[in-house]
């Protein structure tokens, strides 16, 4: 049962969910699992809680 974790900006739940759908069909066909094996967790953050060499994403 792999449990998948995503870091990224916040999104819209529509993209969310494309991803998670791509993820999970990726692990199942390449680890024969089912669908429901397959556990993808979000971890949103705002642009000024995430830096890039040295800056704060939300002054780039």
């Amino acid at each position: 049962m792999p449990v998948i974790h995503v870091e990224t900006f916040k999104s819209d739940d529509d993209k969310k969910e494309h991803l998670a759908a791509e993820i999970t069909k990726l692990f199942c066909d390449n680890m024969k699992l089912r669908p429901e094996q397959v556990h993808v967790v979000f971890d949103e953050y705002e642009p000024n809680n995430w830096a890039t060499g040295g800056k704060l994403w939300s002054r780039i």
